[in-house]
């Protein structure tokens, strides 16, 4: 094995990253209790390291920008102002074909929180699916679907219904039913998936109404970013036996 498939293959993500000359201060309008911090960079004349600040919604996120030096003893490089996967990745690479194990490193940390915050914003848009569907808010429903031809959604039972206003009727038709909302949906199993901008999450619907259960549903939601945004584009919902 080379040097580099050994480094290669020794790197994992570190608990902390590195911030130890940086003091940050922010408040979050929503809920400052709840404010988690993810790391960014962003460039123009001069190289940033920026801290991401989410709310529990999700729906919001501050930028405070400090000076990115070498303090840390790793000089920056134009690439390194990034932040999206796909550049991150092939920096990566980069830095264990030369091997600069340090940068490496530095970047595979990048890495895991940005896989951490995305994955995190794909649970929030999924909560706000099901939040939209327990209370039968048609209002919040139009707001989280991708618009487009290409969404579709499968209720249990039901065949394939597609475009956005016609998935969106079939919502109507849900919502005003003859249901006492709001529903109680326990979601178990719940895992999550990234690929870029499309992301899915898999999990089991256990949904009750008052005086009826609806029995338990393997569910899979697909999710497309548009604009910095995760709209469910497909759900698919189907029964399985007790």
């Amino acid at each position: 094995m080379s040097a580099a498939q050994a480094a290669s293959a020794s790197l994992r993500p570190s608990a902390t990253t590195r911030l130890k000359e940086a003091a940050f201060f922010f408040t979050d309008n929503n809920n400052s209790a709840s404010a988690r911090l993810c790391i960014g960079r962003r460039g123009a004349e001069r190289t940033f390291a920026g801290l991401q600040i989410a709310a529990s919604n999700l729906y919001r996120c501050k930028i405070c920008r400090v000076k990115s030096g070498e303090a840390d003893g790793y000089p920056t490089t134009e690439e390194d102002t990034v932040v999206d996967e796909e550049t991150l990745q092939s920096n990566l690479d980069k830095a264990i074909q030369e091997e600069d194990y340090a940068r490496a490193a530095k970047i595979r940390d990048d890495l895991r929180i940005l896989h951490e915050d995305t994955e995190a914003s794909v649970l929030a848009a999924n909560a706000r699916f099901y939040n939209a569907f327990k209370k039968g808010d048609l209002t919040a429903m139009y707001s989280i679907w991708a618009k487009g031809d290409h969404v579709y959604v499968v209720h249990p039972g039901a065949g394939r219904i597609s475009g956005y206003d016609v998935v969106l009727q079939s919502w109507e038709m849900v919502c005003n039913a003859d249901y006492e909302f709001p529903l109680n949906i326990d979601l178990k199993n719940i895992e999550v998936h990234v690929r870029g901008d499309l992301a899915y999450v898999t999990c089991l619907e256990l949904v009750k109404s008052k005086g009826r259960t609806w029995g338990k549903q393997i569910a899979t939601n697909v999710f497309e970013k548009v604009d910095g945004t995760w709209y469910i584009c497909v759900h698919h919902a189907s029964h399985i036996e007790e």
